[in-house]
């Protein structure tokens, strides 16, 4: 993979600006209030005794995962990276679905998934399209 030169379209920068700006706000409220991001963690029923260490280390772990796919779109416009992204985007969707009540209990996180959501949508206009189009260099010329 080679970073990709020239200047990104709009619908990327705004993409990798959309979900750059939510896993940071989740990175600060997870941080800000670790009480509540460990009851979080050990809602999610996984078997481990959550303390406020592991609970930042966990919150830092996300907060790096989430930036993977976003970087792999801006900086090297990878097509596996797009798709990956819209599964995920595609499985947040059925979460959502099977969790209708949370919803409606916390309107926010109804906004942050719909932005998210929106964002995903943004790597499948025209500009996006011809960004993720670019033609790599053919192996068989340096042979």
């Amino acid at each position: 993979m080679k970073l990709s030169a020239g200047p990104r379209p709009f619908s990327i920068n705004l993409f990798a600006g959309i979900l750059l700006a939510l896993a940071c706000w989740n990175l600060a409220v997870a941080l800000f209030d670790l009480p509540a991001q460990e009851e979080f963690l050990r809602s999610l029923g996984l078997g481990l005794d959550w303390n406020r260490d592991w609970t930042i280390v966990t919150s830092s772990a996300w907060f790096t995962i989430e930036l993977i796919p976003v970087a792999l779109v801006w900086l090297v416009a990878a097509p596996f990276a797009r798709w990956f992204v819209t599964a995920m985007a595609l499985v947040k969707i059925v979460l959502i679905l099977t969790n209708l009540p949370m919803l409606y209990a916390l309107p926010g996180i109804l906004a942050g998934q719909s932005i998210s959501l929106a964002a995903v949508a943004l790597l499948f206009t025209p500009s996006a399209n011809t960004w993720f189009d670019r033609e790599e260099a053919d192996a068989a010329l340096f042979d």
